[in-house]
């Protein structure tokens, strides 16, 4: 493997600036009262526990999600915002996840003696490729499937995680720790 070139640390960089720039200009375009601030916050938080959680999965095969810390800050963050809650808790959580997805994927590529540059490539445009295909399809299904996410959907296409994410969206968003865990609170 030392034959190839590494992928120098600037592609990461744009990919990283890129990728930051269509998200800052996704929550401004659609009315999600979630500010740029909080997104940077949901970065950082997540980098900083991708290590520790890569190491934590290496050694006992386990993900440890921390969906419900997330969703905590987030609700200290943005009291009364649940649409800016559940957008904080999926930036910080997916951000962890993939990062630490993507680090096996180039830890298997090394095994295989993939070179590191080929596996950056294949990993970006499978990334714009299936971002793409899996909003289309959603956005077809939720057009075209008849009381999609209700319990009398006829196929089972009845989205229980959705259910759950949503209700996670108000009781952490909506209601908020503040009013739950504060001094004085029921």
């Amino acid at each position: 493997m030392k034959f190839y070139p590494e992928v120098p640390m600037w592609w990461y960089g744009i990919v990283g600036i890129i990728s930051f720039a269509f998200f800052c200009i996704a929550i401004r375009i659609i009315p999600t009262q979630f500010p740029v601030w909080a997104s940077v916050i949901g970065i950082l938080l997540a980098s900083a526990l991708a290590i520790p959680l890569s190491i934590l999965q290496a050694i006992t095969n386990q993900y440890v999600t921390l969906q419900v810390i997330h969703e905590l800050i987030g609700g200290y963050l943005l009291p009364g915002q649940p649409i800016a809650n559940t957008i904080f808790k999926t930036i910080t959580s997916t951000t962890c996840a993939q990062a630490i997805i993507f680090a096996g994927d180039l830890k298997l590529g090394h095994y295989m003696k993939i070179p590191p540059r080929m596996m950056f490539t294949i990993q970006v445009i499978a990334t714009i490729v299936g971002s793409i295909w899996v909003t289309f399809i959603q956005e077809w299904m939720l057009s075209n499937i008849e009381d999609i996410c209700t319990p009398r959907q006829p196929q089972g296409f009845i989205c229980p995680g959705s259910t759950t994410f949503s209700t996670a969206s108000v009781i952490w968003g909506a209601v908020g720790p503040r009013r739950l865990f504060n001094p004085g609170s029921p």
